[in-house]
Order: structure tokens, then sequence, then C-alpha cells
């Protein structure tokens, strides 16, 4: 099987076993989204579920985030990780979309990645979940599922990752994709010798548990 012919059967399969997902981040406004993708990285969904209300709720406005000292926004978000550096980017974050793009968030992804603390994965897991953009963003989950399953090598980047599977996929719904995988890698395409091949019928993947 080619690599188009491997997405397409996953794409598939996923579709048996999540028909219908969810956004894992919380979020109403455009500013709040991002902030929690911000605080997504290198931490779990639950976690930042947890603090985004609390810090929505104490900074109402994208001016009040803006005029927060990022010690206070630590105190909020500590227990996501790497609190110090996110909180100091939440702060300028804000500030930055209040001087340049009018407290809009911007839809492009190069403007984007300009602002502190917005990377590839970031810009392009907004622009999916809130412009319907054609991105497949790539974390761990998806990285391990692609690389066992002969999609992607274990030398591949999380961004060419997401270019072979975006050019591989024939669906039209990217983000659901993207969400599907990533279910997949938490409940049964785990990491090492967690995952339950037992439970999957993906007959080329290249670390399938024969016993």
């Amino acid at each position: 099987m080619n690599k188009k012919d491997k997405v397409k059967y996953l794409s598939n399969y996923l579709d048996e076993l999540y028909p219908v997902t969810e956004c894992f981040l919380r979020g109403d406004e455009d500013y709040e989204f991002l902030i929690a993708v911000l605080l997504s990285a290198q931490a779990t969904d639950t976690s930042v579920n947890l603090v985004t209300p609390i810090l929505f709720k104490k900074y109402k406005t994208l001016k009040e985030l803006a005029d927060t000292d990022p010690v206070d926004i630590y105190k909020v978000i500590k227990s996501v990780g790497l609190g110090s550096s996110k909180s100091r980017n939440i702060v300028n974050l804000a500030k930055k979309l209040i001087e340049d793009f009018n407290g809009v968030v911007p839809n492009d992804r190069k403007s984007l990645e300009s602002l502190p603390g917005v990377g590839h994965k970031t810009a392009a897991v907004f622009l999916a979940e809130k412009r319907q953009g054609e991105f497949i963003p790539v974390d761990t989950h998806i990285k391990r599922v692609s690389v066992r399953l002969g999609i992607a090598s274990k030398s591949d980047s999380p961004d060419k990752i997401e270019e072979i599977i975006e050019k591989a996929y024939q669906g039209n719904n990217h983000i659901n994709f993207h969400r599907q995988i990533i279910l997949f890698g938490r409940n049964i395409c785990m990491a090492n010798n967690q995952r339950k091949c037992e439970q999957c019928r993906i007959e080329f993947c290249k670390e399938r548990k024969t016993k």
C-alpha cells in the first residue's frame, strides 16, 4: 500500500471508531481559544481546560490580559507546565494583538506565527478549528501512529509529517481526521507496550503485537 492508500484506510477505519469528534480545548472568543492552544504545548488538554475558565473569568478582556503582570498569570496557569514562559507569552500575545491587529486574531498562518508563543502547530490548530483550514496538525500521538503505519519515518519532523498526511488525505474534514487520529493514539495505538493491538484491525502496522 502506498501512503495515500494507508491514509485512506486509516480515515475510513477511524470514521467507524470515532464518527463524531469534538474540539478538545475550550475557548469561546478567538483569542481565548488561541491561548488555550498555546497552553496545551507539552500539557494535557484536561489540565488546560481546568485553568482556562479560571483565567478568562479573572481577566475578562484582551486588554486586561495585556495589562497584567505575567507573574499573576503564572499563578493561574502554573499547573499546566512551562508556566513562566507561557505566562509571558500570553501577556505579550495580548499586547501584539491589540497593537498590530486591532484586537482581532488574524486568519493567516504567517501572521499567527508572528505572535509570541504561537508556532507552526499552534497556528494550524487555530486555523483548522476556528477557520475550517485544511490543516492536520501533528502531535505526539499522530506522529506515533503515522510512523507505525509507515505513513512517515521516525526521522521526519512534525511539520514534515503534517505535509505528508495533508497531501495523502482525500477527505473533506481535516480537523475531524486530526482529532480522530489523536483519539486512536490515546485509546488504542498507545505508546510502548501499552498499545492495544488486539483492539485494532490495521494489519499493515509495523509494530503490531502478534501475541
